[in-house]
């Protein structure tokens, strides 16, 4: 098969070439970069998190997505068109559980206040930092994301409640509830932590009641998809104190403009859709397509990480 990637993938595609030498492989910097005949010729594309279009490649028999997300992909044709889609699924697992718990942390421990002492050279030690311990944290999700960090507020001696679709049970959750309660759960938390994907039911799922359901003690946490609410209600919910501070991931619509009110607000903490990103990224991403190449195409059905098309991950 010809193989393209738009990857840069460095002495990781020397592995590929060396392990699976019967398959054409060649590297482009970027999607911009495919020639006609790549585009007229490409069996198997490597490829991750822009803008591509399909359409153009009729020879395309699987789509090797190094992004999670594949909300964005020409799903439908790929379908109709027989096309197998894998993603990376899992492999953000470990960094995105640690910049749940770096948001938790610079939040609860007042790091920026204590950030202002040093730069003001002042000492002072009347500021009372809140405890993980025996707080309560919820998560909308139950995938790999959430049982991992999950597992991390365990051992911080938190409670984890866990919001899935029918309430099924979830290792290293305390207690599961159905996506139909999850204003229940929310009254109970202290934070909240978004991880679902971006599917026509999670849109703009979350409404100014799921906010007041969390109330104005509570931090919301978004690693998920910013589409799971409509950014004027979150705009209005921490304007009006409904909940107390969020640190958001994502948004909307990305990247966010210079100009968006986000940006005004004190009680938001921001990052730019980074918190998936690792110095190991590629490597986890590669380690999965070895293990699709070793069982061959034609078992593509055993696939690691197959996206459904419908249900969209």
């Amino acid at each position: 098969m010809k193989i393209i990637s738009t990857v840069n993938l460095k002495t990781l595609l020397d592995d590929l070439k060396s392990e699976f030498s019967d398959h054409d492989w060649i590297e482009r910097s970027s999607l911009d970069d495919l020639t006609e005949d790549d585009l007229k010729t490409v069996e198997v594309l490597i490829a991750y998190d822009s803008e591509l279009d399909v359409t153009q490649m009729p020879k395309l028999k699987w789509l090797v997505w190094y992004a999670a997300g594949v909300n964005r992909l020409q799903l439908q044709y790929m379908k109709e068109h027989g096309i197998i889609l894998t993603n990376a699924k899992g492999i953000h697992k470990i960094q995105i559980a640690e910049f749940i718990f770096a948001y938790i942390m610079a939040d609860y421990k007042h790091l920026d206040e204590f950030h202002e002492l040093q730069q003001t050279r002042s000492y002072k030690t009347n500021i009372r930092t809140t405890e993980l311990f025996e707080s309560v944290i919820c998560f909308l999700g139950t995938g790999e994301i959430a049982v991992r960090a999950a597992r991390l507020a365990q051992a911080f001696g938190m409670k984890t409640i866990g919001i899935n679709t029918d309430g099924r049970s979830i290792e290293h959750f305390d207690e599961t509830v159905q996506l139909a309660d999850r204003e229940t759960a929310f009254r109970e938390a202290d934070i909240i932590v978004n991880v679902l994907p971006e599917t026509e039911q999670t849109t703009e799922l979350l409404t100014m009641n799921d906010f007041k359901a969390m109330g104005d003690s509570a931090l919301f946490i978004n690693v998920g998809r910013g589409t799971v609410v409509n950014e004027s209600v979150l705009i209005a919910a921490l304007t009006n104190r409904v909940i107390r501070k969020a640190a958001l991931d994502v948004y909307y619509d990305e990247p966010l403009d210079s100009s968006h009110p986000l940006y005004e607000l004190d009680n938001v903490i921001m990052t730019p859709h980074i918190t998936g990103l690792s110095r190991r990224y590629n490597e986890r991403a590669t380690e999965i397509l070895k293990q699709n190449m070793r069982m061959g195409i034609d078992n593509s059905d055993k696939f690691v990480n197959l996206v459904d098309y419908d249900k969209g991950y």
